[in-house]
């Protein structure tokens, strides 16, 4: 099957943008735990819990996961740092291990087929800007606000010449 994506140099923020942020930009918490992998476009895809208590995955994709690099070492640490520290560590408390950060970003829903053909559905966060703080408090913001190929246009009454 061919690819049918553009070659990297032909795809601009606006264009990459248009494609992540199709609806309104929303501020979560989330705390993320040091469960990550990459997927087939090399977007960090990292396991997160809202305020609810329910698992997400926050997506940081295209340009952003440069920047996202950071966090990845500083989730590797706390995870390095916790099997050092606790005796009889067990793969299962990964989840205990939260990293908490303060997300812009959308929502989208995606699906995963288990062994017998069920689907699950399953949220992702896809982030466009988010603060973490470092060990002496202060918060430091990655990421860029989504930029837009077309902006929102004001609807004209009476005709193409606004009259």
């Amino acid at each position: 099957m061919s690819d049918l994506r553009r070659a990297s140099h032909l795809i601009t923020p606006a264009y990459e943008d248009n494609g992540l942020f199709r609806s309104p930009v929303r501020r979560i918490t989330v705390g993320l735990v040091p469960q990550i992998h990459r997927n087939n476009r090399q977007d960090l895809v990292v396991r997160g819990f809202v305020r609810d208590g329910a698992a997400i995955q926050v997506l940081f994709a295209g340009r952003r996961t440069k920047q996202a690099q950071g966090l990845e070492a500083r989730l590797k640490s706390m995870l390095f740092q916790a099997r050092s520290k606790t005796a009889g560590w067990r793969d299962e408390s990964t989840d205990t291990i939260q990293l908490p950060l303060r997300i812009e970003g959308v929502w989208r829903s995606r699906f995963s087929r288990d062994a017998w053909g069920c689907e699950t559905r399953y949220f992702q966060l896809i982030a466009a800007r988010w603060a973490m703080f470092d060990d002496a408090g202060v918060a430091h913001l990655f990421g860029e606000a989504p930029v837009h190929l077309h902006p929102a246009h004001r609807a004209r009454v009476g005709g193409p010449s606004g009259d």
